[in-house]
């Protein structure tokens, strides 16, 4: 990214061409987090604060199917390198004053949908010239929810903070640490504690321990997959409580037809979750594009039965 921005300070390359690059291939999502989180209250104030400069609400479409604003918008993107055929998306996730927000923070481009930081990055110093510098606070917040939306569609609503500031290491943030709080101040981003299980063969935590502070680790993410995860989990609860609990000693019906077609399945994520399935009453199944074949397998034992 770096190489790409002195490539357009020095002439060598015009910010439009950034546009015309294939696109990058999606990096693998780091693993999602397995136990069930909290929100840190000490970290981010108990109501949810309103995200870094809102867009506004998204205009309809004019009789012709354009949407309004896009002509303003057309403008900037010229001015930027970018291509003119954005505007009618840029009007579309920025709302009707798209124009505006984009000659005064350029790094908003990155919201809509296949803009790369590389080719913002362009546009930005076309627009800003000596005054675009990677450590600019518009910078990191556009980066910061970027790299979260990246990872929401991988199937992960939450990051770690380690990862979250590797990324933007990479991305030539000059200080990752620095642009985390300033995303956390300015409520760009929500954080959450997730309690950590105890290691294996970790010795019971004591009667006098029960107070000691039990270790976390730190998760970032945007506000609105936080609010959604947390409506589903609570949907998923009061489902979960209405099923009557097995009785001691009780075979679950069918179990040794459940555990002949987990033997039977094809892989060993589909026969956990076959077993699982066959267990409980509520599952949960969750990963993204990768973990299609896991219901399509329990599926398929179900209809044989």
């Amino acid at each position: 990214m770096a190489a790409a921005v002195r490539a357009v300070e020095s002439g060598e390359q015009s910010a439009a061409s950034f546009f015309n690059d294939a696109p990058a291939a999606r990096p693998a999502a780091p693993a999602a987090p397995a136990a069930p989180r909290e929100r840190a209250h000490a970290a981010a104030p108990a109501s949810a604060p309103a995200p870094v400069r809102p867009a506004s609400a998204r205009p309809a479409r004019g009789p012709g199917g354009e949407v309004p604003g896009s002509g303003d918008v057309r403008e900037v993107l010229a001015a930027g390198g970018a291509p003119e055929a954005l505007a009618g998306k840029v009007a579309e996730a920025l709302g009707e004053h798209a124009a505006e927000a984009l000659r005064e923070d350029p790094w908003q481009l990155l919201a809509v949908p296949g803009v790369r930081p590389d080719q913002a990055d362009g546009f930005a110093r076309s627009l800003l010239g000596p005054a675009c510098e990677p450590g600019d606070e518009r910078r990191t917040l556009a980066l910061t929810g970027w790299l979260l939306e990246r990872a929401a569609l991988e199937g992960h609503t939450a990051l770690e903070s380690s990862t979250l500031r590797d990324a933007l290491a990479k991305a030539s943030v000059p200080d990752p640490d620095e642009a985390l709080r300033t995303a956390i101040a300015e409520g760009a981003v929500l954080v959450f504690q997730d309690a950590l299980d105890a290691p294996a063969g970790a010795r019971p935590r004591a009667a006098e321990d029960e107070d000691a502070e039990q270790p976390v680790r730190v998760l970032l993410g945007l506000d609105r997959y936080a609010l959604a995860e947390e409506s589903l989990a609570d949907g998923l609860a009061r489902l979960a409580s209405t099923f009557a609990p097995a009785q001691d000693g009780e075979a679950p019906a069918g179990d040794a037809e459940w555990e002949s077609a987990a033997a039977a399945a094809a892989s060993a994520s589909a026969a956990e979750l076959i077993r699982t399935v066959a267990a409980h009453g509520l599952v949960a199944h969750s990963g993204g594009e990768a973990a299609r074949a896991e219901p399509a397998a329990l599926v398929a034992a179900a209809r044989v039965m």
